[in-house]
């Protein structure tokens, strides 16, 4: 629908637009990923993952539906290694499952509130931190699962170390973007706000004040004589 010419979307159609974008955004960071220590071999053990700010992005702003941006990481990465000659079925179960635990966090946004994790930068880097901590002991425990060796899997993810650095700046960065990092239905609502605050002052003019009711009680006297 139109309104004074500007074409409005409903919560419903920003939402599905917006977790398309992160989705693709998602995958071109998977295969960058993936083909850059083939395209680089000298760089090879500089390589991270942007799956944890990722996922924990969409998490902040949308809830549960962030868990299936780290599954869907886990099965990109997996298809792309199915070439490979060392590759272990099992990895599936490992990178799938694994990356499922980062639904711990969905706890932090519960009891701690994001509006409190955006706003606190200590909270914030506490969120990567329990995020990619899930992913690293989940990812172990299902190896372990497997028969893959619960210290076997943690050995090999040593080099995620990297990716939970990127994943600290990544976020403490982009947590200074007005609505970035912050539950998106609560952004609408207070740019609706703002937005309607603003009207009311291009209408009436000078700001709306508060008036204590000491002041209000000796302005609404009759015969009030300030000399």
């Amino acid at each position: 629908m139109r309104k004074n010419g500007s074409r409005m979307i409903s919560i419903g159609q920003y939402r599905l637009a917006d977790l398309f974008l992160f989705a693709v955004i998602l995958i071109i960071a998977g295969l960058l990923a993936f083909y850059a220590p083939k395209l680089f071999p000298e760089n090879a053990d500089f390589t991270f993952s942007l799956m944890v700010p990722i996922a924990l992005l969409v998490i902040m702003r949308w809830g549960w539906c962030g868990i299936f941006y780290a599954l869907g990481d886990g099965l990109l990465l997996c298809l792309l290694n199915l070439g490979n000659e060392n590759f272990n079925p099992a990895l599936f179960g490992v990178y799938i499952i694994g990356n499922v635990f980062i639904a711990v966090t969905l706890l932090l946004t519960k009891f701690i509130g994001k509006e409190r994790i955006a706003s606190k930068w200590y909270l914030s880097a506490l969120f990567v931190s329990v995020g990619w901590l899930a992913v690293f002991f989940g990812r172990a425990c299902v190896g372990a699962c497997f028969g893959l060796g619960f210290v076997t899997i943690m050995q090999s993810q040593l080099w995620d170390l990297l990716s939970l650095a990127v994943g600290f700046a990544l976020i403490l960065l982009l947590r200074r973007l007005d609505g970035m990092f912050e539950d998106q239905k609560h952004y609408l609502l207070r740019l609706d706000k703002e937005k309607r605050n603003k009207m009311r002052r291009d209408t009436f003019g000078d700001e709306l004040v508060e008036i204590d009711a000491e002041s209000l009680s000796i302005l609404n006297k009759k015969d009030n004589d300030l000399y």
